[in-house]
């Protein structure tokens, strides 16, 4: 779900957390846990829940509202049209390491030719 109020992000986490696991929907069909990971609010910024995080070029590509560190952020300024969401922080894909930027140096040389002739 995205673009719901804090307050109802809360309720749901407190109802979910007073639930016996698992939950029988049918015959064929139970749910054995529920993880919030992410919570996005109508301000459009998502947040990811404790020990998980976005992954550096999520925070990249939405801006993130809080620091890079770890290859990771809390905080996005966007909600991703189509996920993913917040990852466990373990499961992150590293920033790639930006390529030195070869330094322009110039090179003067002298070069002296001698040329010898054999008869």
């Amino acid at each position: 779900m995205t673009d719901i109020s804090a307050t109802l992000i809360d309720f749901l986490r407190a109802s979910v957390n007073g639930l016996t696991y698992p939950v029988l929907i049918s015959n064929v069909l139970s749910v054995t846990d529920v993880i919030f990971t992410t919570a996005c609010y109508p301000n459009s910024t998502c947040r990811c829940e404790d020990q998980y995080g976005w992954s550096c070029d999520q925070c990249l590509a939405f801006e993130s509202c809080d620091n890079i560190t770890d290859d990771s952020c809390g905080c996005i300024k966007a909600i991703p049209p189509h996920g993913p969401f917040c990852q466990p922080i373990t499961n992150l894909t590293a920033c790639p390491t930006p390529s030195p930027t070869p330094s322009m140096r110039q090179l003067f040389m002298t070069i002296q030719l001698t040329t010898v002739l054999l008869y």
